[in-house]
């Protein structure tokens, strides 16, 4: 709806509108809350307090997602406010799509090299796994933009437990 007002006001008034899409960010002052927060922050924090044993993980891990990192959603959303104040919606995502098992495999890898403690996910399909894929198109931004991710996936998850671990 935000965005249909957004392109009224741009016909009908002529304001400068700027609608970027963003899509599974994460990062450091994430939400960690097990009530509210994200698969990212959750795996992590189960990861953790798992304090080297089991976490759960939701599903049996195929289904699949593209997360952008906090650093690089930032600079698309700057990107599109500056460079591209248009009714026009630009999808700010990153295009390294990971299916959720190796997610957290990377997150209890991750939470080893950094504490010492070597977590183990555990599956359970009983469990909601959601969509079986979600990803966004970023072509516009590339296009448009010459936007694109520069935090690969580990180094990102990496600079999150670390925060994590030190908050």
């Amino acid at each position: 709806m935000l965005e249909f007002l957004g392109m009224q006001y741009e016909q009908e008034f002529g304001l400068s509108v700027a609608i970027a899409r963003p899509y599974n960010a994460y990062g450091p002052r994430d939400q960690f809350d097990p009530e509210r927060s994200h698969v990212i922050p959750a795996l992590i924090r189960k990861a953790v307090d798992s304090g080297g044993g089991e976490f759960p993980v939701w599903g049996n891990g195929e289904a699949s997602r593209a997360f952008v990192y906090v650093d690089d959603f930032a600079r698309g959303l700057i990107e599109v406010a500056a460079r591209h104040p248009k009714a026009d919606p630009v999808n700010i995502g990153a295009d390294e799509e990971v299916a959720i098992r190796h997610l957290a495999e990377m997150i209890a890898d991750l939470t080893f090299e950094l504490t010492g403690k070597q977590p183990r996910p555990v599956f359970d399909p009983s469990a909601p796994t959601g969509q079986p894929r979600r990803n966004c198109d970023t072509t516009k931004a590339r296009a448009v933009l010459d936007y694109v991710t520069r935090e690969p996936l580990k180094d990102g998850l990496r600079k999150t437990i670390k925060w994590h671990l030190n908050r």
